[in-house]
């Protein structure tokens, strides 16, 4: 537990330290520092994976898969997070939201089919979501910096640390490596098709790497305001035309 609690402190130290002292800052003290690499790592991501092969096949998805068969497919890994949900709003004193996680993930897990079918919320309990890094957002840590990572997307160092900790929780503590990225990929692949009617925000955008960090780090601290990340300060201190598009954009990937 020890060592556990010296990981976690270097951690939040490592986070909340500017590496660069001229790097602007973004929301919630988010900085880009690697920039040069981020936008190549962007490049990889935007340009050519899913230019090439991720977008041609969520389109022929959501052309093929009927919706429900799609809602049900995202609803499975979307309830496998209750779990964090229940532990993490319980951690911010959100003791109402950490009793509903419990119910709709004992619920939906049985009656709803491993979470396929939503019963809890055709019962009145909906989803309250709530990530570690939201947590330690709440708890004054910054979002550090901002990495754009290969074949998965953007996070921060916040939030890796966040990632790492939920992923510590039932029941990922209890499945393989591989179990866990075939859960990752289904979920990312599920939220990507989401967001084929958003897909313009970035195409037209003038820089589509700034414009999606912005929103990314935005919607992150807006999160942890409890509040819309519309209003938060960008790391540019530009606006974009498809700031309201972009900010559906992220609002339909976080569902």
């Amino acid at each position: 537990m020890n060592i556990l609690k010296t990981v976690l402190l270097s951690c939040t130290l490592l986070a909340s330290t500017p590496l660069w002292a001229d790097t602007a800052v973004g929301p919630g003290g988010a900085r880009d520092p690697y920039e040069p690499i981020n936008r190549k790592s962007w490049s990889l991501n935007y340009d050519y994976l899913d230019h090439y092969a991720l977008r041609p096949a969520v389109h022929g998805y959501v052309r093929w898969v009927p919706a429900p068969v799609r809602t049900g497919i995202g609803n499975v890994t979307s309830n496998i997070n209750e779990a964090n949900y229940f532990v993490n709003n319980l951690l911010v004193g959100r003791v109402g939201d950490s009793g509903a996680s419990v119910f709709r993930f004992a619920v939906n897990s049985t009656v709803g089919l491993l979470g396929f079918f939503d019963v809890a919320h055709y019962m009145g309990v909906d989803q309250h979501p709530m990530s570690m890094s939201t947590v330690l957002g709440k708890a004054q840590m910054e979002q550090g910096a901002y990495i754009m990572v290969p074949f998965y997307g953007p996070t921060t160092m916040r939030g890796l640390i966040g990632s790492t900790i939920d992923g510590l929780y039932f029941p990922y503590a209890n499945l393989s490596l591989w179990t866990r990225v075939g859960i990752a990929a289904v979920d990312g692949f599920s939220k990507r098709a989401r967001v084929i009617d958003q897909e313009s925000v970035l195409d037209n955008s003038l820089d589509p790497y700034v414009s999606a960090k912005d929103f990314y780090l935005q919607y992150e601290e807006g999160k942890v305001q409890r509040g819309s990340a519309k209003k938060a300060p960008s790391a540019t201190g530009k606006g974009d035309p498809s700031d309201a598009e972009l900010h559906q954009y992220m609002d339909e990937i976080d569902k």
